[in-house]
C-alpha cells in the first residue's frame, strides 16, 4: 500500500473540524448511521473548488491520486443551487481496523480530530494552532492536507489536517421557521 500527502485549496463550506458527526440524527439500523458509529463518529466539510465543470474537476484530483468515491458515496459533488464544485473530505474519529499501538494486537487507533492551523501569515514558522473557538465561514480559503493510500482493491482518503488562510467569520444561521 502506498502513502502519499496531497494538498487541496479551495473556499470552505460547512467547516467543522471540532464537530463529530457520530449519526444520532440518522435513521437507527441505516448503513450510514452504522458506518459512522463504527468509527465513533467523523469530522467533516466540504472544499469548494475552482473549476467551471465537474469533468475538469475530475482529471485534477484523478492526476493528484485522489479518490472520487468514499465509504458513504461520492466525495465530488456540484451544487443543484450554486452549481459550485466541491469535494467532501472527512476524518474518521477512529478506526476500528487498525491497532491502537504498533505490535498491539489491540484494534480501535483513535485519531481525533484534523490538526487545524492558523495560516494567515505565511512568514509564521511554524503555522500557529488554530483556535477552535473561532468558528470558520462558509467562503473562507482554507489548505486541506489528504492523506491517500493506495492498495491492491481500493484507494482511501482522510482528511488529516486544515489552514485558514483568509478567514470569514461564521455569523451563525437564521432560526426562522423553527
Amino acid at each position: 500500500m502506498s502513502n502519499k500527502t496531497v494538498y487541496l485549496k479551495g473556499k470552505s463550506r460547512f467547516m467543522r473540524p471540532y464537530y463529530k458527526d457520530t449519526g444520532e440524527n440518522m435513521p437507527e439500523g441505516s448503513d450510514i448511521r452504522n458506518k459512522l458509529e463504527s468509527t465513533d463518529g467523523i469530522y467533516a466539510a466540504d472544499i469548494i473548488l475552482d473549476f467551471d465543470n465537474r469533468d475538469d474537476a475530475e482529471e485534477a484530483l484523478a492526476e493528484m491520486g485522489i479518490p472520487m468515491e468514499g465509504m458513504m458515496g461520492n466525495l465530488l459533488k456540484r451544487d443543484k443551487a450554486t452549481k459550485e464544485i466541491f469535494y467532501k473530505v472527512k476524518r474518521p474519529h477512529m478506526e476500528p481496523n487498525m491497532p491502537v499501538e504498533k505490535g498491539s494486537d489491540e484494534l480501535g487507533y483513535v485519531f481525533g480530530p484534523p490538526k487545524v492551523v492558523d495560516g494567515r501569515d505565511p512568514e509564521a514558522k511554524p503555522f500557529p494552532e488554530w483556535d477552535p473557538e473561532v468558528l470558520i465561514g462558509n467562503g473562507s480559503y482554507v489548505v486541506v492536507k489528504l492523506n491517500v493510500w493506495k492498495g491492491n482493491k481500493a484507494t482511501k482518503v482522510r482528511w488529516d489536517g486544515l489552514a485558514i488562510t483568509d478567514l470569514i467569520p461564521y455569523e451563525g444561521g437564521s432560526q426562522e421557521g423553527f
